[in-house]
């Protein structure tokens, strides 16, 4: 799950690179503009259907993956409990935010 977790994260990154040079270029196309672009694609070929919708459906509030640091989501800010982080790195249990659903990156 960490791979799976971790490309979606990548994937999340480029997309908020692609965005902030959209404003900053305002609508030109270069070559580092469709370079970002390819590059997601190919990010985005990599990943099943079922955890693209997923994360789509969160990105249109916000950001879908999120960090976990001593506990607690980057996300939400709420505590995940510690019987779900230790399903999660068990691969007992996705690894989903129990509170915010965000895909969830363990440290």
């Amino acid at each position: 799950m960490r791979k799976i977790v971790e490309s979606l994260l990548t994937l999340q990154e480029e997309e908020l690179v692609l965005a902030e040079s959209r404003i900053l270029h305002q609508g030109q196309k270069d070559a580092d503009l469709l370079r970002l672009e390819t590059q997601i694609r190919a990010t985005r070929e990599k990943l099943k259907p079922d955890y693209l919708r997923r994360y789509d459906l969160l990105r249109r509030n916000g950001l879908g993956v999120a960090r976990e640091s001593a506990g607690v989501c980057s996300g939400c800010h709420l505590n995940v409990p510690v019987g779900d982080l230790n399903r999660m790195r068990r691969g007992q249990m996705p690894w989903i935010c129990p509170n915010c659903a965000r895909f969830l990156l363990l440290t």
